[in-house]
């Protein structure tokens, strides 16, 4: 290449971080570009002339060098020669810089006559910007931003190696979460700033006072999650109470001033009472809520409970039923009647929610509904069965009932929104729908409850209270939200002819019922003599075996 041409490409490989090299590999040296010893930080480019030489400024834990790279290559050279990259970087404390040169070297190597690599070419070029931006990403792929200790994933991923390392030495470990109380009014009083201080400097004081094996991470919001190798039963306890000791009695310094910090802490033995993260996290979690129900600043160690490991495995076989029936459109309505109390003549029917298994048993709302609540899924099925309630009151003109309606799902406003795109331009359909909602969702809720019932009547559907008597609504309560039905809960139809105070109860509720012209309805009715006192009493209509079991065939006829 002439003198000018070659001067050229120097200067452009020098402007873009880069030098060239030649590799005489069986002679063993190295001709460079013009400007490599400024651009490697070099006294001379005599301290690159040899592999050796150019190994030797290395980081001593670099893990390849060129040489392994073209040496023990396994490919074949077919005349076009054989490119390897890799990265390393030259030490600081050799070259005499302050921070070591991270590059990138990527060439190619040729082949001999007998196939050995005898000579390469390549580039080496600067990457300290890139390295720099890397290991950013991978701090913050391992690291919480604001408190510095690992995340939650790293946290989950040391767990795995520790169980690894349970496998291998015998000795137990324990796992804590440690949950600030009252964050969220921190929050709220001093700002979210304030709040991550104070979350941060707990997370410095707990990990100052850990050991050198310890590992601590930021599991959540306001909970930090604690692995203590080798850590037994007791010396779980002991560290928990050292970190209790260490945040009470030192406060918070802010600058919207000094804040106490008040922890519970939930701890979990491994292996003897979780084998794998998804159980330690969850035994802690479980273990940190008793101890925030026992008292501020305490500490539970999670005791297995066969009978509530039961109850989860149960209502996590239940919660799988109620998604496959969702999907496979098992999920139906059966109609139970409801008559006048005089006349015995069907008024109305409740939509009764019912759930066909796979192997053809049919289960009622109480075997599934309080636990499709638990898991969330309540709101699935109400929307399914709004879906099936209106179909039939579109293809069974004269189909009247009422359907019940989740505490979940009244605050939804899909749901709402369902219902009054469905019957915008159908005043029938409305006129023969009414919507029940429990009394524990109208006394816990009453604005929310109100607003609600008030959007119902105003599509044009009646309202009734389901299960009255069984919740706390005040006389107040029940004058301020407009009601047209109550429903008396079934427990006070037992033993009616011998309960006094049932019988008062019932009489009393007619009677309340008839100021706020709303009508009543008692369940559970099963005899002649039940139906003749409630008859006597006032009650508009009943509803029991006596009149009609739930069937799931539909008592209205239907238009093609």
């Amino acid at each position: 290449m002439p003198m000018e041409r070659r001067h050229i490409a120097n200067h452009v490989l020098n402007s873009v971080g880069e030098c060239a090299y030649e590799w005489d590999i069986e002679s063993d040296s190295f001709q460079w570009s013009e400007g490599t010893e400024t651009l490697l930080c070099l006294t001379s480019v005599d301290q690159v002339a040899t592999s050796r030489q150019f190994n030797s400024l290395l980081l001593p834990t670099t893990e390849s060098t060129r040489n392994d790279a073209v040496m023990s290559s396994k490919e074949i050279d077919d005349g076009r020669g054989v490119a390897y990259r890799l990265q390393y970087a030259l030490s600081a404390k050799t070259l005499g810089t302050s921070s070591d040169i991270w590059v990138e070297d990527v060439g190619r190597w040729y082949a001999g006559r007998d196939g050995i690599p005898n000579r390469a070419h390549g580039i080496v070029r600067l990457i300290n910007e890139r390295r720099a931006a890397d290991e950013k990403r991978d701090r913050l792929a391992r690291y919480d931003p604001l408190t510095g200790i690992f995340n939650r994933a790293h946290l989950n991923l040391s767990l795995e190696d520790t169980f690894s390392e349970i496998k291998i030495t015998g000795e137990p470990a324990s796992f804590m979460v440690v949950g600030l109380e009252h964050f969220d009014l921190i929050n709220s009083v001093y700002g979210y700033e304030t709040g991550d201080a104070v979350i941060a400097e707990v997370a410095k004081r707990i990990q100052e006072n850990l050991r050198d094996r310890d590992i601590i991470g930021r599991f959540s919001g306001a909970k930090i999650g604690i692995i203590l190798p080798e850590c037994g039963d007791r010396d779980l306890l002991v560290a928990g109470y050292r970190i209790l000791n260490l945040l009470r009695e030192n406060v918070v310094t802010t600058e919207s001033g000094p804040i106490a910090v008040s922890v519970s802490i939930g701890g979990v033995l491994m292996p003897q009472n979780a084998r794998d993260s998804q159980q330690v996290f969850m035994a802690a979690h479980q273990a940190l809520a008793e101890s925030r129900r026992a008292r501020d600043a305490s500490i539970v160690v999670f005791q297995p409970d066969p009978e509530k490991d039961a109850e989860k495995l149960r209502a996590a076989h239940m919660a799988e039923k109620v998604v496959s029936a969702l999907k496979e459109r098992r999920i139906h309505l059966a109609w139970q009647p409801v008559v006048d109390a005089k006349t015995s003549k069907v008024e109305f029917h409740e939509a009764l929610i019912r759930l066909e298994s796979t192997d053809g048993d049919s289960l009622v709302a109480g075997d599934f509904v309080s636990i499709a609540q638990r898991l969330g899924l309540i709101r699935l099925v109400d929307h399914h069965a709004l879906d099936l309630a209106l179909e039939t009151l579109i293809k069974a003109p004269t189909a009247k009932f009422s359907l019940n309606v989740s505490f979940e799902t009244a605050c939804d406003p899909e749901w709402l929104s369902k219902l009054a795109h469905t019957i915008a331009n159908r005043r029938d359909v409305a006129e023969r729908l009414i919507i029940e909602i429990t009394e524990s969702y109208a006394a816990d809720s009453l604005p929310e409850a109100l607003q609600f019932i008030q959007s119902v009547k105003d599509l044009g559907c009646k309202v009734a209270l389901d299960d009255f008597g069984a919740g706390f609504t005040s006389f107040r309560n029940l004058k301020s939200l407009p009601f047209d039905i109550i429903k008396v809960d079934g427990q006070f139809v037992d033993n009616l002819e011998s309960s006094n105070e049932n019988q008062k109860f019932i009489k009393a509720l007619v009677d309340l019922a008839s100021l706020f012209d709303a009508k009543t309805v008692v369940e559970w009715v099963e005899d002649d003599a039940t139906t003749g006192l409630l008859r006597d009493w006032g009650v508009d209509y009943l509803q029991g075996f006596k009149f009609g079991k739930p069937l799931r065939e539909l008592p209205w006829p239907v238009e093609d």
